[in-house]
């Protein structure tokens, strides 16, 4: 018996020690919906809460869904109230114990909420809406249809956050009767209401009535202009909600710039609201077929450049191509130019394969083929012009001068690389072109010298160093030895070329351009449009391309095709001795081919690259003031004929 008291006893110390009691301070009041401060004392247990409850509710532990836990010792925590007026409790919720240790009343008051805004408002259009209240994080701005009840889903609603006022809400497509409500986040009390009216906005579409297969048109518009709303064109009789052949945003732009289709028929443009595709505005055009030809002879020659006149939409990226004749329409075609900014006539590098060929004139957009011709492609002939002797040393220019002379040297970054005797190729350059400046031009031949890569790193930059006039040796040389390659300069040799013209103004005559490069373009540039550009002017000039210590392929066949566009000829330097016979052999013989009319059919130099002709019967003549003259040199299709000076 003695025993079992002793556990009665031991029992009823233990449970009186264990006993835990908490106490809370607060504010007495506090606003709807707030964050309010709460000091406790309590066992300190991480994970023991307080939350706020009816006074009348039991002390379950149903209310802890919305409850501020206890993570550290510190006194204090922040406690969100409900957003319902009313006297309530908190209360201390003791987790080991599961019980509440300490209460606290406290009263919750209402916060007047006010809403400010337009009375109306065009569909789809954002209004502004200034607002009061509690102003509660993630409370909320709503639009409901009038007479909506309280509870209903919002059409269009925003958060509240950051106190931020106003807010922005875009109204509805559908005129009518709206309300604007202020909603509390915890319980959906509506604050304020506000009244607005959404009217009926017209619209108007202006464009052609009549437009070309892929022409671009200018579409004027009036109408909301509400983001994303679009101008869509449709087929004639089309649903309202079918998919548009093509459509444009407006993006608060009028007019907007619209592609038309490749099919001919007659469409409809309408004005399509963004949120419900409703259609406001409507305007009939319709695409026509174009009248497509193409002028080019029947017969030309492999692997030279064809000028194919053309008829046709002319829209960009419009390709005139080359196919053999039973290739599909959607085949890639041979050979072929894109139109761009309605060049014409158009040029095409043939094949060099002969055989019977087709040109079609495709759109861009469908590959849908508006024109077609045939064409015979014939071999070629070739024509190789050279010195009287094989491997005659050239050591200066004819007595009769060869007219202004321009070198373009490439200084970007690349020019910095060492050769196998660990020498730069900027240091070769500038040796040979001292060497030519002093040595090889004729005593005042016309010469300007343009640099690009030497001043600036990661630009294109392109600086004419001597502008044109006669030659100064002395002064070239010393202006030479001062250009330094710049790592990582670019190279813009497009731009570089596209000054020809106005660095060589000056000069009448013949002008020879040497373009001196070890690497591609890498400013975005067309070289070849730009020699293109320079050829069809009318400016007498001769583009030869020497590039030094090249070892891609690819880029010597493309500094190939660029000196044929030029009539010059390209020359491949791996040494400072080939990089000067190149030079000294562009600057001695130059030549020009006439044809049986008289007309000029090619250019080179002598020494240089073979020149691709048409079999026929042709003139050699030197260029100067005293020309030498090979007359009645006949080319044969697929052979290679020799003449010498």
């Amino acid at each position: 018996m003695v025993k079992l008291t002793l556990i009665g006893m031991f029992c009823l110390y233990s449970a009186t020690a264990w006993a835990q009691t908490g106490s809370l301070e607060a504010p007495a009041t506090a606003d709807i919906g707030s964050d309010i401060q709460v000091n406790w004392t309590g066992p300190r247990y991480t994970y023991d809460s307080i939350y706020v409850a009816d006074p009348a509710a039991p002390d379950s532990a149903a209310a802890l869904a919305t409850a501020t836990s206890i993570l550290s010792n510190k006194g204090a925590v922040q406690v969100r109230v409900p957003d319902t007026p009313g006297h309530y409790e908190l209360r201390y919720y003791g987790s080991r114990e599961k019980a509440v240790l300490g209460r606290r009343a406290i009263e919750i008051v209402d916060v007047p909420a006010s809403l400010e805004a337009a009375d109306s408002a065009g569909i789809g259009q954002q209004i502004a809406v200034s607002w009061t209240g509690p102003g509660t994080t993630y409370d909320r701005i709503e639009l409901h249809t009038r007479g909506a009840a309280d509870d209903a889903k919002a059409m269009v609603g925003h958060s509240i956050t950051g106190r931020v006022t106003p807010i922005n809400l875009v109204v509805p497509e559908t005129p009518g009767d709206y309300e604007i409500r202020y909603v509390t986040v915890q319980s959906g009390r509506v604050l304020a209401r506000r009244p607005v009216t959404v009217t009926e906005t017209a619209a108007t579409l202006d464009a052609p009535d009549q437009v070309e297969l892929g022409e671009e048109i200018q579409i004027a518009w009036t109408g909301p202009g509400n983001s994303y709303d679009r101008i869509e064109l449709h087929p004639v009789g089309a649903a309202e909600d079918a998919k548009p052949v093509r459509s444009a945003s407006l993006l608060h732009k009028s007019p907007v710039s619209f592609k038309m289709p490749e099919q001919p028929g007659d469409y409809e443009l309408r004005y399509a609201l963004r949120q419900t595709d409703r259609v406001i505005a409507t305007e009939p055009v319709t695409v026509g077929a174009v009248e497509t030809s193409l002028d080019a002879p029947e017969r030309a020659t492999a692997d030279t450049t064809l000028h194919v006149g053309w008829v046709g939409p002319g829209n960009n990226y419009d390709t005139i191509g080359l196919w053999e004749p039973d290739a599909a329409d959607s085949a890639e075609a041979v050979a072929g130019s894109a139109i761009l900014n309605e060049r014409n006539p158009l040029p095409i590098e043939l094949p060099d394969v002969e055989g019977e060929y087709e040109l079609r004139y495709r759109t861009a957009q469908t590959k849908q083929v508006l024109a077609r011709k045939a064409i015979v492609i014939e071999p070629a002939g070739r024509l190789a012009v050279m010195f009287d002797r094989e491997g005659e040393e050239v050591t200066g220019g004819h007595a009769d001068g060869t007219g202004a002379v321009e070198l373009i040297l490439d200084a970007s970054g690349s020019m910095l690389q060492r050769d196998s005797n660990n020498k730069r190729r900027i240091e070769i350059a500038r040796e040979v072109l001292d060497e030519f400046v002093r040595n090889y031009l004729q005593e005042d031949q016309p010469f300007a010298m343009r640099v690009f890569g030497h001043k600036e790193a990661d630009k294109c930059r392109t600086d004419l160093e001597v502008p044109l006039g006669p030659i100064d040796p002395q002064a070239a040389a010393q202006i030479i030895a001062g250009v330094n390659a710049k790592n990582l300069a670019k190279t813009p040799i497009a731009d570089s070329l596209a000054q020809v013209p106005s660095d060589l103004a000056g000069a009448s005559g013949p002008k020879t351009v040497i373009l001196i490069t070890d690497g591609e373009e890498t400013c975005d540039g067309d070289p070849s449009r730009v020699i293109e550009i320079l050829r069809g002017q009318g400016l007498d000039v001769q583009i030869s391309i020497v590039g030094f210590a090249i070892d891609d392929a690819d880029l010597k066949a493309t500094f190939e095709s660029w000196a044929q566009l030029g009539g010059g000829s390209y020359f491949d330097a791996d040494s400072a001795e080939e990089l000067s016979r190149s030079l000294r052999t562009v600057i001695s013989g130059p030549f020009k081919v006439f044809d049986a009319q008289d007309q000029v059919a090619g250019q080179g130099v002598i020494g240089g690259a073979d020149i691709v002709l048409p079999a026929g019967t042709y003139r050699i003549e030197t260029v100067g003031a005293s020309p030498e003259v090979i007359e009645n040199v006949e080319i044969k299709p697929g052979e290679l004929t020799r003449v010498s000076f």
